[in-house]
């Protein structure tokens, strides 16, 4: 039987002690290191849980906050509408905002559309202006009491730049029912309705 040499018995020894070293690591350290790992991510988790709970109660109250400030001018908005059958308002309503700042003026009205909480009165306008009168069309249309807006806008520069050409598509809305009192319109108390001479063009 041959004989180990003292370098190849330490080599063996140290061969050995990697071995139990690897085998201790990988079986024995390595898991004992993952449990910790994922003890420490749980305790962290669990430190940060009252903030979190915190922040998300914070953002709810806020949503909550925002919700009903939303809620209260919706409300405030459909009780403003004016009344379903207020249609000849309407008309001479945008009369009086077209035909004293614009010329050649076409206004179409669309069907009624009937939803729940209102009705939406689509108008289709085409008319030329002055860039003055027609920003302050916009204006009187903003500061309208009929809740409206525009659905489209198509503004062409005439020749010379000093007029516009303008079709615009709005949407009127009002109250889903008729009114619970009679309307009482100026232009039929007065006596005053279209104009003095029919054959004039609009803005003349």
């Amino acid at each position: 039987m041959t004989q180990l040499t003292n370098r190849e018995k330490i080599f063996i020894i140290i061969f050995v002690a990697i071995l139990i070293i690897s085998v201790y690591y990988v079986y024995f350290y390595q898991p004992v290191v993952k449990d910790i790992e994922a003890m420490s991510v749980q305790v962290k988790e669990a430190e940060d849980l009252p903030m979190l709970i915190k922040s998300k109660k914070e953002q709810l109250t806020n949503l909550q906050h925002e919700y009903q400030e939303l809620s209260t001018k919706v409300s405030e908005t459909l009780e403003s509408l004016q009344w379903l059958d207020d249609h000849p308002g309407l008309v001479v309503h945008l009369y009086g905002i077209f035909s004293t700042r614009s010329k050649r003026e076409q206004i179409e009205f669309g069907d009624m559309e009937q939803h729940t909480d209102f009705c939406v009165m689509p108008v289709n306008v085409t008319f030329t202006a002055s860039y003055d009168d027609f920003k302050d069309i916009l204006v009187q249309l903003e500061k309208s009491p009929y809740k409206n807006h525009i659905q489209a806008l198509n503004v062409q520069v005439l020749e010379g730049g000093s007029a516009v050409s303008v079709n615009m598509s709005l949407r009127f809305y009002f109250k889903p029912e008729p009114a619970r009192e009679k309307l009482k319109y100026p232009f039929v108390d007065e006596g005053k309705y279209g104009r003095g001479n029919p054959f004039q063009f609009p803005g003349q």
